[in-house]
């Protein structure tokens, strides 16, 4: 299907309503511009009169078929100086509104707040003293959310402000990210930056020389800078595919130019349970890792093998029992739901399953459709479950959660997921993943070190964000290292 999606002023205003047009018509080619043989017109506009913002959202088919608008009082506006925002706002919510009615569809609880990051939203209002109640009020109003999400949003930004630093602090602390871009093998979901080692294995020592000299140059500046390492999170790929040589080396330099008395969490993502062994739990130890990310995603056997996975079910459980074994008291622990071939009952077997092993923390994906995905390129071949089935998994994953004594502590949200749904990080008391909050909530500059790791740097005395990526191969990052660690330790000095 082609639609043809206008503006009456600022193409911009236009593009900022391509996703919700996404959110009724995921399969269509949106255009910002007239084009023949297309099957759907929409124009949007906005207006400023009588001390209020308008938009407007219009199907034609050479006069206007159906309309509808949205406002909001220039007096009601939450941020000074925040006009442009409010009012691709209310475009956005025009076109949700007027898709509903002429789609007859209700594409899901989040509304028009199709962003990954949600609760920014939350924490901007908290800033400015408002309410949990009229914080809720306003995302039910402003961005037709459910209200029982709006409920979940404030609860989780509430108890996420233990966490986040002020702007004065935040200036003298960092978190890294580490990604080693290499797998095992390559998961039929999986859009990340990774290579399987088998066929690209070649690359792996000349790659990790190269990390190493990355992690020194800039463990060396911040420590000039008088900067601090808060959080460390070692993810990729899989870390643990490496062997314990490797890992140590790497290790070692992780704790050697990163690390002080300041840091007070590194993350291990040890994430395929058939790269763990007893040698390699005991280095992560020896190096100070305090939290392990153990990941089987599915329970059923028969799930993993249609995904890509190597291990079994009961590999799981022997891995967390052997990081139980060698002192690791905070274990995480991702699923994803909406999986091919997967029905409620069978997340309803793994939850049960992780419930009998007790990890501290347990995340939950909703699976995204990616481009880069095998799941993607052969989507014929794989049977996912409907909209209104995931959102039942989605469902018996917080009620497992709350039955082991876990609340939802992050959330962020993700494009092409098969139902318009979020991923959520649940922890125990006293487990809350300090690195993941503060990723989602950029309230803290992240240097991200390694293959496709990102970057982004806060400017001074602002919640601005500046970012920079590495590149996903490994062989064009090993040859631009000497221009990205320059980059890096440029815009490090550059803010301060």
């Amino acid at each position: 299907m082609q639609i043809v999606l206008l503006s009456t002023g600022n193409r911009e205003f236009a593009a900022t309503g391509r996703d919700v047009v996404r959110l009724f018509y995921p399969e269509a080619r949106i255009h910002l511009e007239y084009v023949d043989n297309h099957e759907l017109t929409l124009v949007v506009s906005v207006s400023k009169r009588n001390r209020s913002l308008n938009g407007k959202a219009e199907i034609k088919n050479g006069q206007t078929v159906l309309e509808e608008k949205a406002s909001i009082k220039c007096i009601d506006i939450p941020e000074p100086g925040d006009e442009v925002n409010q009012q691709k706002r209310l475009i956005r919510l025009a076109l949700f509104r007027l898709l509903t009615r002429y789609t007859g569809k209700q594409p899901g609880p989040w509304g028009i707040l199709t962003g990954i990051r949600p609760t920014k939203i939350v924490h901007r209002l908290k800033d400015l003293g408002w309410t949990d109640q009229a914080i809720e009020d306003y995302l039910v109003k402003n961005y037709d959310m459910s209200h029982e999400k709006a409920h979940l949003l404030t609860g989780i930004a509430e108890r996420q402000r233990k966490y986040l630093l002020d702007q004065t602090e935040a200036a003298k602390t960092v978190s890294i990210y580490v990604g080693i871009p290499f797998c095992p093998t390559r998961c039929a979901y999986c859009s990340f930056p990774s290579y399987a080692l088998g066929a690209h294995g070649s690359l792996l020592d000349p790659f990790l020389d190269t990390l190493k000299k990355e992690v020194t140059a800039v463990g060396s500046a911040l420590r000039e800078m008088g900067k601090t390492v808060q959080t460390i999170y070692i993810g990729g790929g899989t870390p643990t595919v490496l062997d314990r040589p490797r890992l140590s080396a790497l290790l070692k330099f992780i704790r050697d130019y990163l690390v002080s008395q300041s840091t007070v969490e590194i993350t291990l993502e040890a994430g395929r349970p058939d790269t763990i062994s007893k040698e390699k739990l005991k280095t992560a130890r020896e190096y100070g890792i305090t939290r392990l990310s153990i990941n089987p995603q599915s329970m059923s056997g028969q799930t993993l093998q249609v995904i890509g996975r190597r291990h079994s079910p009961q590999e799981v459980l022997e891995s967390v029992s052997l990081a139980r074994q060698m002192g690791f008291e905070n274990i995480n622990m991702d699923i994803i739901i909406g999986l091919p071939g997967e029905s409620v009952s069978d997340v309803e077997h793994t939850l049960e399953m992780i419930s009998g092993i007790s990890p501290e923390n347990l995340t939950v994906h909703t699976l995204a459709v990616k481009r880069a995905s095998k799941i993607r390129e052969a989507r014929d071949n794989f049977r996912l479950p409907g909209p209104l089935e995931v959102e039942q998994m989605l469902k018996v994953t917080a009620e497992a959660a709350a039955g082991m004594g876990m609340h939802s502590y992050y959330l962020y949200r993700q494009k092409m997921m098969v139902s318009p749904l979020e991923n959520t990080g649940y922890a125990r008391e006293g487990f809350d993943c300090i690195y993941n909050i503060q990723i989602i909530e950029e309230r803290q500059t992240i240097i991200g070190l390694g293959g496709g790791a990102g970057s982004k740097f806060l400017e001074p005395g602002t919640w601005y964000l500046t970012s920079q990526s590495n590149p996903k191969d490994p062989e064009t990052y090993i040859k631009r290292i000497d221009q990205l660690i320059a980059g890096k330790v440029d815009k490090l000095h550059s803010f301060g």
